[in-house]
């Protein structure tokens, strides 16, 4: 476990820092909309509020992590031997990956309704398990970079997308453009890029002469990341279908009220349009009520 020059000793330290510093970055996101929003204490509710300092933690983290993981994609001895190959790089930033996702994890936990984030919470817990399978078995790291870079690298559009809905901004030309470049960049990494990388390792793993039990861990892992991906993808088109739907609804009310719409017809007309409601919702944009 480990290596020589990344034991276990200094796996644990990173990831410990790591969760440190996340909860350290959510409280200070916190002090500071405190300090310089004078809307965030007397219009958000104290479970909004924890949302908007969680997800701004969470984007500012798959910012850093993706771009620094993009690079050592291309790290020769990785791409050499993608089931056996591992780097410095590969450790330190699965560590930090690692201690993000037990901070988010227990932040989900201790902060906000179970029976709203249930999904979210199962993929925390498969990508957990993936995590110790690269970064303590030291196995299968090219394809665990690959789900850190194209998985968190849609995450910063997602929680901007988020934090415009608890701020009241979810309408208008900006949301409406950020909604819909994230639902093809979802599409794209999350989808169609994520399954080329899966069925690339399932047909390195199927090669091998023996293939142990680790590697098939990591290919129930990948196909699991990568079921979740398709559930919120049938989700988000659902929504966005149900949306239209009542588009054409309002419209026809519209129609029979001779042109004018009441004020929260108009409202939902207007979330209606906008096919990022629905992932924003799906991954706890949409708040419990207290």
């Amino acid at each position: 476990m480990g290596s020589a020059t990344f034991p276990v000793e200094r796996i644990n330290r990173v990831a410990a820092a790591s969760c440190l510093t996340w909860t350290l970055v959510s409280l200070a996101v916190h002090l500071c909309s405190r300090a310089l929003w004078p809307g965030y204490s007397k219009m958000l509710r104290p479970t909004e509020r924890r949302q908007w300092c969680n997800k701004i933690a969470c984007g500012l983290h798959a910012a850093v992590l993706a771009y620094r993981q993009a690079w050592n994609l291309f790290d020769p001895v990785l791409n050499a031997d993608p089931l056996h190959g591992v780097t410095d790089g590969h450790f330190f930033w699965g560590s930090v990956l690692l201690g993000y996702l037990a901070y988010d994890t227990a932040y989900s936990l201790a902060c906000f309704s179970l029976r709203n984030g249930a999904v979210m919470l199962a993929h925390h817990v498969v990508g957990i398990a993936g995590c110790v399978i690269g970064v303590y078995y030291n196995k299968l790291a090219l394809f665990g970079m690959a789900i850190e870079v194209f998985f968190e690298s849609c995450n910063p559009l997602l929680h901007v997308l988020g934090c415009m809905r608890i701020a009241g901004k979810a309408h208008g030309r900006a949301y409406a453009t950020i909604s819909k470049l994230f639902v093809a960049q979802f599409f794209l990494f999350r989808v169609v890029i994520s399954s080329g990388y899966f069925l690339w390792m399932l047909s390195i793993v199927l090669r091998q002469e023996e293939q142990p039990w680790w590697a098939w861990a990591g290919v129930a892992v990948f196909a699991l990341l990568n079921t979740l991906n398709v559930l919120w993808l049938a989700k988000l088109v659902a929504m966005a279908r149900g949306g239209d739907q009542q588009l054409r609804k309002q419209s026809q009310q519209l129609r029979g009220t001779g042109g004018q719409m009441p004020a929260a017809a108009r409202s939902a007309c207007k979330l209606a349009q906008h096919p990022g409601v629905a992932i924003t919702a799906f991954a706890g944009g949409t708040p419990k009520h207290d």
